[in-house]
């Protein structure tokens, strides 16, 4: 109920849609830092106290370096997440199953590489 009442109001959508732009423009600026690209994952997880930091824990010991998370609920059971590690070769599947296997279902991912900017 509270989150349909917050999104009604005029200003709560002003400060939604300028959080939303942020984010972006935080992916943007992960991808072109990493000059090996990233693998970026929109997953939903379960609304509990450290679903998070286990599933972050369980790519860490994988050897990805996690660049950028945004976690918000949905409601008092489910979470949503936007999750930004810097690519390894040979690591994205991987990645997919430990995010699955911790409980995470893997709404989207995505290898993204930068192979050419013109400056």
């Amino acid at each position: 109920m509270s989150a349909i009442r917050f999104a009604n109001s005029p200003e709560s959508l002003s400060t939604i849609l300028g959080e939303v732009s942020n984010v972006f423009g935080h992916v943007y600026r992960s991808i072109l830092a990493s000059p090996s690209g990233v693998f970026i994952f929109f997953i939903a997880l379960p609304n509990r106290p450290g679903a998070l930091a286990r599933l972050a824990s369980s790519l860490a010991e994988l050897g990805l370096n996690l660049v950028l998370t945004y976690l918000y609920t949905v409601s008092e059971d489910l979470a949503m997440a936007l999750l930004i590690y810097e690519a390894k070769d040979g690591l994205f599947e991987k990645a997919v199953d430990e995010l699955r296997k911790g409980g995470a279902v893997v709404r989207e991912a995505y290898e993204v590489k930068v192979t050419r900017s013109i400056k």
